[in-house]
């Protein structure tokens, strides 16, 4: 297709012709495609322009044409056109330093501004020098550009460059965007006083308390104290963080100051601001209103850590923070209680067990009764790290919660008690274990296990249910019963599959060489995770035994039970290993041949 069938075809109402028919360019002179590709660069559709800029980065354009590349930029009535143009200088990246370099000193404003823009969008370094010059360009919408795209390039060499232009430029977009600037660069330099006073503006409050946290040292920690009482929320909250950055990257002297100075604060009105400041989109203000606790002490912190107790990825720092207010705090939080949520009274549980305080009982016993589950659960759980026995009676109602969360809670607690009180848990163990419901009999299976009853905990392998037969069988693994181990052999015949998974299970736990005659012979099961599951047992029993297995019979086995044969060939080692993992390269299931190249190269790997 020659040039004048291509501008015939940019002509199309089909905007699918029109990007088309750009890939016809390589057969025609650059000079000439280039001139189609501006073309298209101003087309109405934007799969076309995108098709273009394609198009023309890949062409690898010479200086000269980037140039008028660049100009392009000029256009004021299409939109499209500079942005495409924008777009495919950005794609060359450094290969268009030079022009850009050049063009940095343009008389139109806005062609200055998307210079910037680009070079900030590029990244390279070299472009540092002219966006610091920038900083002093007549039009502050360019100034603010250059402000904005050194942050982007984070040279932290410009700090005392931008601290000096926002000394010396008034326009308040201006100092957002250098203020902004520094926050990113994150160099302490030294920070002047006229800087400082521009927190005495509302409009610039936030955005210099925030730069200070990351450009300043202890001299700001007056400044960012009077933060704390700041009207605004935002502005205080911007406050905390600063002080907190920079308590963090202090000397020791430092922080001792910092803190003393905090502590001052305690009782003081300041804390309830701070409290009310809204925490939950913003991880790093709630980290730091933690560490502002953890130095006051002022109890009027306690709901808010209780709060936070209740997020995960606060739990622990929060739970170490409430420890340091010791008991009177817990004393405070329960008085509060009925104003707690679901979480906080949740958390407030957990916190009673985990600290090991006692006086709290009939709390506890409160929240055994919620509505919430999870409130519920987290009682359950706090008497048994308690040892609350007194609330025995309620844990076995709690065993017919329709909750299965506090069910297990519930059996949980009553499992670290068997030893306190024997003699009651044997009895309702022996009520359990003759119950015809379900959920009954399987409480007693982990109850029997903690008490020790084998015998009868043995019987429940033969329970008419199989949930209740894998739970006695993993429990039995689980507690390592060595006289078990007949008994479990036995129940490789059952019914149901898992519980036959849960026997193979078991039995590798116990690692009863007696066993592995009957393991061996189980391996003809019907079932292939069960066939998996013994050849993983009797790898933990006896590796050499299972080698010989799988050499034997890795050339008529398939599917599943070769792939766990592979993995664990891969764990044992070894030439034997090593030749049948070979082996099963050659298989025509994809699965295997993956299974068995990876087992090769880590046994490569480990072998070298």
């Amino acid at each position: 297709m020659n040039l004048q069938e291509v501008q015939v075809a940019l002509q199309s109402s089909d905007e699918e012709i029109r990007r088309a028919v750009l890939g016809s360019l390589k057969d025609i002179p650059f000079s000439d495609a280039q001139s189609v590709l501006f073309t298209a660069m101003a087309d109405e559709s934007w799969r076309v322009r995108k098709e273009a800029v394609e198009r023309y980065v890949s062409l690898s354009p010479d200086l000269n044409s980037i140039e008028q590349l660049l100009n392009l930029l000029r256009n004021e009535e299409n939109a499209g056109l500079r942005n495409s143009a924008s777009e495919a200088v950005i794609r060359l990246g450094s290969a268009a330093s030079s022009p850009l370099l050049k063009m940095v000193q343009d008389q139109d404003n806005d062609v200055r501004k998307f210079i910037i823009d680009v070079m900030g969008a590029i990244g390279d370094q070299s472009f540092l020098p002219a966006l610091i010059s920038a900083l002093d360009d007549a039009d502050v919408n360019v100034a603010a550009a250059a402000a904005e795209q050194i942050g982007i390039l984070g040279d932290s060499n410009a700090a005392e460059q931008l601290v000096a232009a926002i000394v010396k430029r008034g326009e308040v977009l201006f100092r957002f965007s250098a203020l902004n600037a520094l926050v990113a660069l994150n160099r302490t330099v030294a920070v002047p006083d006229a800087l400082i006073k521009l927190a005495d503006q509302d409009i610039l409050r936030k955005a210099v308390f925030e730069c200070l946290g990351s450009i300043s040292d202890i001299s700001s920690l007056k400044l960012l104290l009077n933060g704390f009482s700041s009207t605004q929320k935002n502005s205080r909250a911007a406050a905390v963080k600063s002080l907190y950055k920079i308590y963090r990257r202090s000397t020791s002297d430092s922080q001792l100051i910092i803190r003393e100075a905090l502590q001052l604060l305690k009782e003081n009105e300041i804390i309830t601001g701070l409290i009310n400041l809204n925490h939950y989109s913003d991880p790093i203000l709630t980290e730091s209103l933690i560490w502002v606790s953890v130095i006051i002490k002022d109890t009027r912190f306690i709901p808010l850590l209780i709060e936070v107790y209740a997020d995960e990825r606060f739990t622990e720092v929060a739970f170490s923070s409430l420890k340091l207010f010791g008991r009177e705090a817990l004393y405070e939080i329960t008085s509060r209680y009925s104003a707690l949520d679901e979480a906080g009274r949740s958390a407030l549980c957990n916190l009673i067990a985990e600290c090991g305080y006692s006086g709290f009982n009939d709390f506890i016993q409160k929240a055994l009764a919620e509505q919430s589950p999870n409130v519920r659960k987290a009682a359950a759980l706090a008497v048994g790290k308690l040892g609350l026995i007194t609330s025995i009676p309620d844990l076995i109602k709690l065993i017919d919660d329709p909750d299965p969360h506090v069910y297990m809670a519930a059996v949980s607690s009553l499992q670290s008690l068997v030893m306190i009180s024997r003699s009651v848990m044997v009895l309702e163990v022996d009520r359990f274990r003759t119950s015809k419901e379900l959920h009954h009999r399987k409480a007693a299976v982990l109850l029997l296990a903690s008490l020790g009853e084998i015998d009868s905990l043995l019987l429940l392998i033969k329970d008419e249910e199989p949930q209740v037969r894998k739970t006695a069988v993993t429990a039995l693994g689980a507690n390592r019963v060595e006289k078990s181990g007949s008994m479990l052999v036995l129940a490789l015949t059952d019914e149901d599959p898992d519980v036959r998974i849960a026997v193979a299970e078991a039995l590798g736990t116990l690692k009863d060489t007696s066993t592995l005659d009957a393991m061996e012979q189980a391996l003809g099961d019907d079932d292939i995770w069960v066939q998996s599951a013994l050849l993983k047992a009797i790898a933990n029993i006896d590796p050499s035994r299972v080698l010989s297995i799988i050499k034997n019979s890795h050339k008529k086995i398939s599917g599943l039970p070769m792939i766990t044969s592979l993995q664990i060939l891969e764990e044992i080692g070894g030439e034997t290993a090593e030749a049948i993992i070979r082996y099963a390269i050659q298989s025509e299931d994809l699965d295997i041949v993956r299974q068995a190249t990876k087992s090769l190269d880590r046994l490569t790997t480990r072998k070298n």
